[in-house]
């Protein structure tokens, strides 16, 4: 019996075939023969496949999106790049789909993409970063699919990528490539594009790994010039403020200096992590280079002690909370110190320290696109509440009896002109609120960037406040309802608190730390603006004081201005010399009010315009 059960087992066990399982994806010594090991044979190619590509060329600042199609389905893959002439492995990879993860093939870090469950997918998206340095050899990618455990595509779907030569044309194709029989696969580029462009596009990569406590952070960042840097920041809610920060900067000299940070508040500069007691582990910088046009900084974490309550603004670094990636580059000045970033991108995933991981952005040199939205806004409500507001007040203010007979639109001269900048006021406001709502993307300013929040209070205000007044002009009741004067003192209040919130606002703009404004005091332009606006002020208030006593029909009116009269017109026989010479003098005054405010809101438009 004990015989017959031998017998049996070794049966079983020969009969079984020889070959391995991989459900969580390739192996990472697969990347060299590019079959999983199932023990069967590369199937003949199939149609129902195909790869795709967004160019046929590269240069070493280029991100190729790669994607693998299937009219039916499939559970597994793997995709490595490799030279044609040598079969090197070159390149970096980078995750794209939620069923992929990394290859670290012959123990290089991101060298392949392959499968990360057995589940079924009928497409793959993946990013492949081409090597630091450039030649003519040709690179081919290499595609393995896996339909099910006996059904393999090995060599099926190789794509073909040649290095351009030049780098100044940028060219976008599509490329698919697909079986034409049932032997042989072939590569088609079914569109190019040429654009030229003088802009630089930076590829940053950042990963790291996790290891018996020690997270190993590697960043890399290529074409990054001297005088220049680049940062990965790590945030809980995606705004800058309350962030740790790693700054990697390419001195003057040429060397590299990598160190941490901390950002405290908004746009404030970050400042060394030794100023709070506990940033949370021990930092150590183990690379600090550049070699073949390429910057890497390298350094690891370790030593992470749980901290106590929070006493602090900035919560200690942890390799178990999720943050988002902030990822920034820009300009140092003389002394090898930071500037304010040139670009900057929030990703929306989240990462951690106590797991690998690998984040990928291609920062654009020139974010002017975007800047040009903010400095639109900044222009539009300089001149509309320093020129069209305050000449919009003076107007029913002091000049209800000049120009008497003159009509435009049935209306006398200074109430036409008076209710045509003050419709324009609203319409340019909401304007410039749309154009920053823009540029910011729809998020509100964090609280903790101080200035900002408060400069966007005060903005909102007086862009609800300057669309409430036309509205109100609109529905107000007649000249000589009992209840008139109602109306005109909401519509002086509202008005008055308006233009000094838009005071404020411009006052707060003036102080951010990502403009130089502060530092070259341009907000003494400001400064005369406001001593400007009383002293116009008094000076017509003097006029009709020293005029008091000559009859006149303006004296009919007293205090701040009155709508009431709003259809009015001032008799030919009342208008005597003296009030022309009134008149006169006001006009000269007025005239140079408007040159003051626009020499004034013009001055600031050119700051505004010129800031970096």
């Amino acid at each position: 019996m004990a015989s017959f059960i031998y017998q049996s087992v070794v049966f079983a066990l020969i009969s079984i075939k020889y070959g391995y399982n991989y459900p969580s994806g390739a192996p990472n010594y697969a990347c060299q023969t590019m079959t999983p090991g199932h023990g069967y044979a590369s199937q003949a190619c199939s149609s129902s496949y195909t790869i795709q590509s967004d160019k046929l060329q590269y240069d070493v600042n280029d991100v190729v999106r790669l994607t693998v199609n299937s009219s039916a389905s499939f559970k597994g893959v793997l995709l490595v790049a490799k030279a044609e002439t040598t079969g090197d492995i070159v390149g970096t990879w980078a995750v794209v789909s939620s069923t992929t993860r990394i290859v670290n093939c012959s123990t290089v870090p991101n060298t392949g993409i392959t499968h990360n469950s057995r589940d079924l997918k009928s497409s793959v998206e993946a990013l492949w970063y081409p090597p630091s340095t450039t030649t003519n050899t040709s690179t081919i990618i290499q595609v393995t699919i896996v339909e099910s455990y006996s059904n393999i595509y090995v060599s099926c779907y190789n794509l073909t990528l040649t290095p351009r030569q030049t780098n100044t044309t940028a060219s976008m194709n599509s490329t698919s490539a697909t079986v034409a029989s049932t032997t042989a696969a072939t590569t088609t580029a079914t569109s190019t594009e040429t654009v030229t462009t003088t802009k630089s596009i930076y590829s940053v990569q950042i990963s790291w790994t996790y290891n018996d406590g020690v997270t190993a952070v590697r960043m890399r960042m290529n074409d990054l010039k001297t005088s220049q840097w680049f940062a990965l920041g790590l945030s809980l809610d995606q705004n800058m403020g309350e962030d740790h920060v790693f700054m990697c900067r390419h001195l003057a000299d040429g060397s590299v200096l990598l160190d941490r940070r901390i950002n405290p508040s908004g746009h404030s500069p970050p400042v060394s992590a030794s100023t709070i007691s506990n940033p949370g582990g021990t930092f150590n910088v183990t690379l600090q280079k550049v070699e073949d046009g390429t910057t890497y900084c390298e350094f690891t974490l370790s030593n992470f002690v749980t901290s106590g309550r929070r006493r602090r603004d900035i919560v200690s670094l942890s390799q178990a909370t999720p943050y988002y990636p902030l990822i920034a580059m820009g300009d140092l000045d003389s002394s090898n110190e930071i500037m304010q970033h040139k670009s900057r991108e929030a990703l929306t995933q989240t990462v951690q320290l106590n797991r690998e991981e690998t984040i990928m952005s291609n920062l654009d040199s020139d974010d002017s696109g975007q800047k040009v939205l903010m400095k639109a806004h900044g222009i539009i409500m300089i001149f509309t509440w320093i020129l069209l507001v305050s000449t919009g007040i003076l107007l029913p203010r002091y000049f209800k009896a000049a120009w008497p007979g003159t009509n435009v639109c049935g209306k006398p001269i200074w109430f036409t002109v008076h209710r045509a900048l003050m419709t324009s006021v609203p319409i340019l406001t909401l304007i410039a609120f749309i154009l920053i709502l823009v540029y910011e993307n729809g998020r509100w300013i964090s609280r903790n960037e101080k200035r900002e929040f408060a400069h966007s209070i005060a903005g909102i205000i007086v862009v609800v406040f300057s669309v409430i007044q036309p509205f109100m002009a609109l529905y107000r009741c007649k000249p000589d309802a009992q209840y008139r004067f109602i109306f005109n003192h909401i519509h002086r209040i509202v008005g008055f608190i308006a233009l000094i919130l838009s005071i404020v606002a411009m006052f707060l703009a003036m102080f951010f730390t990502q403009f130089s404004f502060e530092k070259n005091k341009i907000w003494a332009i400001l400064i005369a603006w406001v001593c400007w606006l009383p002293i116009i002020f008094f000076l017509f208030w003097l006029i009709e004081y020293c005029f008091k006593n000559k009859p006149s029909a303006e004296t009919k009116t007293s205090g701040f201005y009155d709508i009431t009269t709003e259809n009015t017109n001032t008799s030919d026989n009342t208008y005597d010399k003296a009030q022309i010479n009134i008149d006169r003098i006001k006009g000269v005054f007025l005239f140079i009010h408007i040159i003051v405010a626009f020499v004034l809101a013009l001055i600031l438009a050119i700051f505004v315009g010129k800031a970096s």
